[in-house]
């Protein structure tokens, strides 16, 4: 689970901060800078595990695009990320050894530039990175949404202790590196370290570093980076396609039993859950039926004669269809309500736009699914589940902010500003991305990286975008906010 994230030198991003919330919403118009949030973190997902130019040509555009521009054909030199998370307590590596973390709460740092080679061509390099522990005294994201009972199961207690019983370093305060970054003759050298212990087990110099520390690592003999890569791993970008979800899965697809991105196999992981609790799948057509009553069952078969896994789901008049017949909201609100009881389902949804292709009668059950998709911290067998959603329905926003009084819910308006500023030594106009929070009280930990002046501002234009669809009670909600 991200906690914050801060962004500078990346598209539309200058010094950057945001805090996230289990279901963080971000709304605002087209061009605000919204999908480039999103940009973001799949580009640090794609460099948890593979190199630096294949994960920025996985990006939209030309690798140099993907730095701010301040000029015509003129790009900054250097992009940086610091990114907090919470992490699985427990974590299993590639040859299914399981370990138990120490800490859960860690910070990563990435920085990435631009350079000339050898060879007299354009290259990247990572010039910065590193990973630690985040001071319990100083985490103030655990104090804010995690119940003060469920602490331990998601943080637990650290005691540093002697052979007398004594504190060598208050529990409060202590810190590890797992990953630094150290000058070694005016190279950058970044150092791997035994699970945070005092030696060092790799160290790689910068001007030869192609791919991150974080991705080299696949054993429990790192276990705390292990569980940095697997969850920036599971940041997945939700782009459903109608299309994708309609087909049913060819078995020769073999262990494709996970819903991709676009939504392809969705017929593949419904047989998987089927077949490992029947239960669930009773379940999955309840929910279904709570918001579509004229769907009774949602059903899935093993078509051995077209060796192919294919979705039928029957209609209150008892005919069974197919579904390569169903509508777009009908396809989307199956696929939440398969994640919701697919145990595979863990990490981060970045969701585009769930609004689209459904009704706006059908909107308060999409807002409802996204609610249900996201983690109870009273439970502490339930997996990590985050949701952040980015949408410009003004419909979507109306219910999701009759929730704000859920401190696991929060509200956001992206905007794009200028600013004057000095880069290179040269005075510079910058479209920026700002995503402002619609504040619930007058002082939260969020709101302090804010103006008092950008807090008000946030909520008039809230009202005026809630406004265009007139959903009266939040409208009302978000004014005595104010």
């Amino acid at each position: 689970m991200i906690t914050y994230i801060k962004i500078n030198g990346f598209k539309s991003f200058h010094n950057f901060e945001m805090e996230f919330s289990p279901l963080t919403v971000i709304a605002g118009v087209n061009a605000s800078g919204k999908s480039n949030l999103f940009d973001a973190l799949q580009l640090l997902a794609s460099l948890a595990e593979t190199d630096l130019k294949t994960a920025f040509r996985q990006q939209r555009g030309d690798p140099k695009e993907l730095f701010t521009q301040y000029g015509e054909d003129e790009y900054v030199s250097e992009m940086e990320f610091t990114v907090e998370m919470l992490v699985n307590p427990t974590v299993q590596d590639n040859w299914g050894e399981e370990a138990k973390l120490e800490y859960t709460r860690l910070e990563y740092q990435l920085k990435i530039k631009r350079v000339i080679n050898e060879k007299n061509l354009e290259d990247l390099l990572i010039d910065y990175e590193a990973l630690k522990s985040l001071n319990h005294s100083q985490d103030d994201w655990v104090k804010k949404y995690i119940p003060e009972n469920a602490v331990e199961n998601w943080r637990p207690n650290v005691e540093h202790k002697n052979k007398e019983n004594i504190y060598i370093f208050s529990p409060q305060e202590y810190q590890k590196s797992y990953i630094y970054t150290r000058n070694n003759h005016g190279i950058p050298t970044i150092v791997i370290t035994q699970d945070g212990k005092a030696a060092i087990q790799k160290s790689f110099t910068a001007k030869r570093l192609l791919q991150t520390a974080l991705s080299r690592v696949n054993s429990v003999d790192t276990l705390h980076i292990l569980a940095a890569k697997k969850e920036m791993q599971s940041w997945k970008l939700l782009q459903l396609n109608p299309e994708d979800l309609r087909q049913p899965t060819r078995k020769d697809n073999f262990s494709k039993d996970e819903i991709t991105s676009t939504g392809k196999n969705l017929a593949a992981a419904l047989y998987r859950i089927k077949q490992d609790d029947e239960y669930n799948l009773t379940e999955i057509s309840r929910s279904v039926n709570n918001i579509l009553p004229n769907v009774t069952e949602v059903n899935v078969y093993d078509d051995k004669a077209n060796q192919q896994f294919i979705i039928k789901i029957k209609g209150d008049d008892g005919i069974e269809f197919s579904s390569r017949v169903l509508s777009e909201g009908t396809l989307r609100l199956l696929a939440l309500c398969v994640l919701l009881y697919d145990n595979k389902h863990t990490g981060l949804l970045c969701f585009e736009e769930p609004e689209n292709g459904v009704h706006p009668c059908r909107i308060k059950d999409i807002a409802k699914l996204l609610k249900d998709l996201t983690v109870d911290f009273a439970n502490p067998e339930m997996p990590l589940h985050q949701v952040i959603v980015n949408t410009h329905s003004s419909v979507l926003v109306g219910e999701l902010i009759q929730w704000q009084k859920d401190k696991n819910v929060s509200i956001w308006l992206s905007q794009l500003n200028s600013l004057i500023t000095d880069i290179d030594g040269k005075r510079t106009k910058l479209r920026i991305t700002k995503i402002l929070p619609v504040a619930k009280e007058k002082e939260t930990n969020q709101t302090l990286l804010f103006s008092e002046q950008e807090r008000k501002l946030t909520l008039t234009n809230v009202i005026q975008y809630l406004e265009t669809a007139d959903p009266k009670n939040a409208i009302d909600e978000i004014k005595a906010i104010r």
